[in-house]
């Protein structure tokens, strides 16, 4: 699927699920992503199948609301911090 695909996907989701149903959609998926990996931490599930599969779900609700508060918005901000943390990197190594 390519990137309008997926923008024009989670714009459907948002449409069809409502933005508050889907708001709530990310809080709830964001738990899960946290209890997966709090089990994975302490060694309860070992399989990385749980937590690649709630970190899938976190991305796509991250990406719903991208589309909804806006994307180029975001896409910014997350290379701004992107280069933000190359920089710390560098000042480290040095």
């Amino acid at each position: 699927m390519d990137k309008k695909e997926r923008n024009d996907l989670y714009l459907d989701a948002l449409v069809s699920y409502g933005f508050a149903n889907q708001r709530m959609m990310l809080v709830e998926e964001v738990g899960e992503l946290l209890n997966a990996i709090a089990k994975h931490h302490r060694g309860r599930i070992t399989d990385k199948f749980e937590v690649i599969t709630e970190l899938a779900d976190v991305s796509i609700m991250v990406e719903q609301m991208a589309e909804h508060f806006g994307y180029a918005d975001f896409e910014a901000e997350k290379e701004r911090k992107l280069e933000r943390l190359r920089e710390r990197l560098k000042n480290k190594e040095g």
